[in-house]
């Protein structure tokens, strides 16, 4: 009862599984570090670029703001002490005094390069300048701003230091540009606010920015090259080695593990080279490659003999197989009786027996047995013990009888300790009586001819070759004409397949009960043992497994 596999479906699999790794790794380890060196130094250099721009940028924020707190500071001791004070409408000061406030502030703010320096207040919801530089090309248009003009588009800051009285920094455009402005709230003696600001037009503030971020963007390139260049050749001597060494894996697995004294010598200079893991990594390649291939030496070696054994164990096995009776049917003249009879060991070899023979014309010695053990020792004995039956089947005058003869030889100088359980049993063909003894055997079943299935009783006896003073009983049955007896080995009843399950006596009971009515002797066994086989699946045979039919 063999089993067979896909080894060409394995086979394909094993080749996908191989092409899927290969496919995997076509993306080796320097592309990778050197993508992940890419990634970290774009990252870096983008955040160090953006980091260097903040500085700059706070710190030219920060030169303007200053700059700008010192002009209106500078603002206010321009406009006269207590000129705000007398500011209530329109016609609060001369134009006169105006214009010389504002030739003033507007020489500072030239000379400091401010847009504007002013000065303003509010009266109701409306804001309204009160003193002011002018730019030159105003001052050439006579476009200056006059005395208690009314400021429409004032920025909402403005507004807000007017009511809290907080410094504040804006930028904004109005229909005067685009400024960078400070608005310092100054509260006069008599209660009220005026706020004394300075502008500075953001064009040459976006110029320094532009600068600023120029700069940012040409060192966090020049830090990313130069990370690259620097990280790309540690990546090479770290990953040069290891890709030599990855090829010459490959070349020894192409050569079937033979080593190459230019790539060995190869991995040795690596390995004296390298003080880090990548040195230690060709010592134990190298280190490896030898002990492989001392290994591959023993194996060959240990192969020779395996097979040698092997060949050894199938000439045993066909001898084995020779020694029983293998031609069916076996008495093809006589009608009187049908026998057949398989025999299926675990290993190579195996324990069990059973074989036949007539000992005149009218009787039929059958008998099966089971010896101890397994493998070659099993089948020395096994090969005895069936010489043994057959010897004494001839002279014995009793199955009890030649049972105690067999079991005398068996037991003297039985160094092994095997020993061998045996049913055995001879029929009178002529009415078909039955004469058997039993050596702590399974007990047989018999099949009448109409279907049911008994057990035969077990005679007194012990397994042969333990003691060789053991007594042995005999007891009888008679066959009618279609009755068969089954015999079988604990291969048969303790089959177990893959989940502990076994076959026992029950399953060659119900094998039994439903064979058809024309069965045979060869039917009969072909039937167990198919049902044997299909209950066991792919699980592997643990025993051997003999069954013989004997059927008038």
């Amino acid at each position: 009862m063999g089993n067979s596999f896909g080894g060409n479906a394995g086979g394909c699999k094993g080749q996908d599984r191989v092409s899927e790794i290969e496919r995997r790794r076509r993306f080796g380890l320097r592309p990778q570090l050197l993508l992940l060196l890419f990634v970290l130094n774009l990252v870096a250099a983008i955040a160090y670029s953006t980091m260097l721009y903040s500085i700059d940028r706070r710190e030219i924020i920060s030169g303007i703001d200053d700059r700008l707190m010192t002009a209106v500071h500078a603002a206010r001791e321009i406009i006269p002490q207590g000129y705000h004070r007398r500011i209530h409408g329109p016609d609060s000061i001369p134009t006169a005094e105006f214009d010389r406030i504002q030739a003033r502030l507007s020489r500072f703010s030239n000379r400091s390069n401010l847009v504007y320096v002013y000065s303003y207040m509010q009266f109701g919801p409306h804001i309204y300048t009160v003193a002011t530089s002018a730019t030159q090309r105003e001052i050439e248009e006579g476009t200056e701003t006059g005395f208690f003009t009314r400021y429409d588009t004032a920025p909402a800051k403005l507004y807000s230091s007017f009511r809290d009285g907080r410094v504040r920094f804006d930028e904004y455009e109005d229909s005067f540009g685009r400024f960078r402005s400070i608005y310092m709230p100054v509260r006069s003696p008599d209660g009220r606010i005026h706020v004394i600001g300075a502008d500075i037009a953001l064009d040459s503030l976006d110029q320094r920015l532009a600068g600023a971020l120029r700069t940012s963007i040409l060192v966090g390139f020049a830090t990313f090259v130069l990370s690259m260049v620097v990280g790309s050749l540690l990546i090479t001597r770290i990953t040069g080695p290891l890709e030599r060494l990855t090829s010459y894996t490959r070349n020894i697995e192409e050569r079937s593990f033979q080593s190459n004294e230019e790539e060995m010598r190869a991995m040795q200079a690596i390995s004296g080279s390298r003080a880090d893991e990548v040195g230690s990594l060709a010592e134990a390649m190298s280190g490896m490659i030898s002990r492989l291939q001392r290994y591959l030496i023993e194996i060959q070696a240990a192969t020779a003999a395996r097979e040698r054994v092997e060949g050894e164990l199938s000439a045993a096995r066909d001898i084995q197989i020779g020694m029983v009776p293998r031609r069916f049917p076996p008495f093809p003249e006589r009608e009187d009786i049908d026998i057949y009879a398989l025999l299926e060991p675990a290993k190579e070899v195996g324990g069990d027996l059973y074989n036949y023979v007539m000992i005149d014309e009218n009787r039929l010695f059958f008998v099966i047995g089971d010896v101890s053990g397994k493998g070659v020792p099993a089948a020395l004995f096994m090969a005895m013990t069936s010489t043994l039956f057959k010897a004494n089947a001839l002279s014995a005058v009793s199955t009890a009888d030649l049972m105690a003869r067999v079991n005398v030889e068996l037991a003297r100088d039985n160094a092994a300790n095997l020993f061998v359980t045996a049913f055995a049993g001879i029929i009178d063909l002529r009415d078909g009586t039955v004469a058997y003894s039993d050596a702590g055997h399974e007990a047989p079943y018999l099949l009448r001819a109409d279907g049911s299935v008994t057990r035969l009783d077990k005679p007194e006896g012990m397994a042969l070759g333990v003691f060789d003073d053991a007594a042995f009983d005999g007891a009888s049955v008679r066959l009618g004409k279609g009755d068969a007896l089954v015999l079988f080995t604990d291969g048969v009843s303790e089959a177990t397949r893959a989940d502990e399950a076994q076959f026992t006596v029950e399953g060659i009971v119900e094998t039994l009960s439903m064979l058809p009515a024309d069965r045979t002797a060869r039917s009969i066994a072909t039937s167990l043992a198919d049902r044997v086989g299909a209950f066991v699946g792919a699980a592997p045979q643990f025993d051997d497994i003999a069954i013989l039919v004997v059927r008038r």
